[in-house]
C-alpha cells in the first residue's frame, strides 16, 4: 500500500511539472499575461500578493497587476505595503472599500496612490461615522493626483481638505459623495480649468461645507449637483457644457434668501433644474442648443405656497421657447376642505428628497 501511495504522489508531481530534483513547475512556464489574467479574477490585492508562494515566477507578477482591489476589512498596512511594492507604471485602477475609515487610516496609503496611480481611484467608506461631527474626527488631506484619469470619493462625511497646489493634468472624471469640505482651498479653485484642464464630467452629491460654488471650465461637458442643501450661490461658466443637473439644492430651511445663480453655457443641450427658481436671482445666459428641460415638481392642488412654487417652475419653462422636450413631474395631493396643503407638500417633498438621496447614494 505504501508503495502504491508513493507511486501516486510521484505521478502527481510529474503531472504538475515539478521535477524530482526540484525543477521548474508548469506555473512558471505560463506567460505573464496569463498569470495576470488569473490574478485579476481574485479581485483582492492581498490575496493576489500571497499567491507569490506558489512558484518563483509568481513572486513579482502580482506587482504588475493593472488593477488592485482592497475589499472591506483589508488592513491599511497591507494596502500601504502593496502600493509600495507595486510597479507604479502598471497601476491603472485602484479600488478601496472600508467601514468607518478614519482620516488617519486613509492617510497611510492615499499619498502612495497619488504618486503611482495612472488611471481610476475609487475609495468608498461606509459605516456609522455620521454619529460624530466631522470636525471631531479630523480631516483627510487629499493629495494631488497628477496622473489619475478618474477619482471617485464616497467618504461617508469624513472631513476633506483639498490640495492647495498642483494640477490634475489628466483628470477627466471627478465624483464627490457624502463629504464634509474644509478650507482653506475651495472646490471652486480645484475643479476650474487652471487646475483641472481635462475635466469633462463632475458630480457633487451630498457634500457639506459648499455654500458658494463657482466653476470656470473650458473642457467640462457634464455637471451634476445633487443634494447640496446649504448651497447659496452658484456661478457656472462652461463653454463646452452640454448636460447640467441641479437637483435638490438651495433647500436649507435656515436660509430664507433667494438662491443666486448665474449660468453661462452656450452649448447646453439638457437642463435639469429641480430646485428654487426666481428670474430675478437665477440667470441663464443664451442657450440656443437647449433641447430638453426638466423643472421642479408641480403640485396639482394646494394653497398659496403651492401656487407660488408652481408659478416659479412655470416661469422657468416659459423662459426657454425653443426646447423640443419638456419633462414635468406632478404631485397629486388629496382634495379636502380641512386639509393643510402646505403641510402635506412639505411632507411629500421631504419624502421625495429622502428617496432621491438614497437613490443617488446607491448609484
Amino acid at each position: 500500500m505504501e508503495r502504491t501511495r508513493g507511486h501516486r504522489r510521484r505521478k502527481l508531481s510529474v503531472a504538475a511539472g515539478v521535477g524530482v530534483g526540484g525543477g521548474e513547475d508548469r506555473l512558471s512556464a505560463l506567460p505573464d499575461d496569463v498569470l495576470l489574467h488569473i490574478l485579476l479574477k481574485l479581485r483582492d490585492g492581498p490575496v493576489a500578493a500571497r499567491t507569490s508562494v506558489l512558484a518563483r515566477r509568481w513572486r513579482r507578477v502580482w506587482a504588475l497587476l493593472p488593477e488592485l482591489h482592497f475589499p472591506v476589512g483589508t488592513d491599511p498596512d497591507r494596502i500601504r505595503a502593496a502600493l509600495t511594492a507595486h510597479d507604479a507604471l502598471a497601476l491603472h485602477h485602484l479600488f478601496v472599500a472600508g467601514i468607518e475609515v478614519t482620516p488617519e487610516i486613509a492617510a497611510a496609503w492615499l499619498p502612495l496612490a497619488a504618486r503611482g496611480l495612472s488611471g481610476v481611484l475609487h475609495f468608498k467608506n461606509t459605516g456609522a461615522m455620521n454619529e460624530a461631527p466631522a470636525g471631531e474626527r479630523g480631516t483627510l488631506k487629499l493629495p494631488c493626483f497628477e496622473k489619475a484619469t478618474k477619482v471617485v470619493l464616497d467618504l461617508h462625511s469624513i472631513g476633506l481638505t483639498l490640495p492647495p497646489s498642483g494640477v490634475f493634468t489628466r483628470l477627466t472624471d471627478l465624483e464627490l459623495v457624502r463629504i464634509q469640505l474644509h478650507g482653506p482651498c475651495s472646490l471652486s479653485d480645484v475643479v476650474s480649468s487652471s487646475r483641472c484642464p481635462s475635466l469633462r464630467r463632475l458630480s457633487v452629491c451630498s457634500v457639506r461645507g459648499l455654500d458658494n460654488f463657482t466653476i470656470q471650465s473650458e473642457s467640462l461637458v457634464q455637471l451634476e449637483l445633487r443634494n447640496l442643501h446649504t448651497l447659496q450661490q452658484l456661478n457656472i461658466v462652461a463653454l463646452s457644457l452640454q448636460k447640467l443637473k441641479v437637483f435638490l439644492c438651495f433647500t436649507d430651511p435656515l436660509n430664507q434668501a433667494q438662491p443666486v445663480a448665474n449660468i453661462s453655457a452656450p452649448q447646453l443641450v439638457t437642463l435639469d433644474w429641480r430646485g428654487a427658481y426666481d428670474p430675478s436671482s437665477v440667470l441663464f445666459g443664451e442657450m440656443p442648443n437647449l433641447q430638453q428641460l426638466t423643472t421642479n415638481p408641480l403640485c396639482v392642488y394646494g394653497g398659496d405656497t403651492v401656487s407660488a412654487r408652481n408659478h416659479h417652475s412655470l416661469m422657468l419653462s416659459q423662459h426657454f421657447h425653443h426646447i423640443s422636450k419638456l419633462i414635468l413631474i406632478l404631485f397629486y395631493l388629496p382634495v379636502c376642505e380641512s386639509i393643510d396643503y402646505n403641510q402635506i407638500l412639505r411632507v411629500k417633498l421631504e419624502e421625495y428628497i429622502i428617496w432621491n438621496t438614497c437613490e443617488a447614494i446607491q448609484n
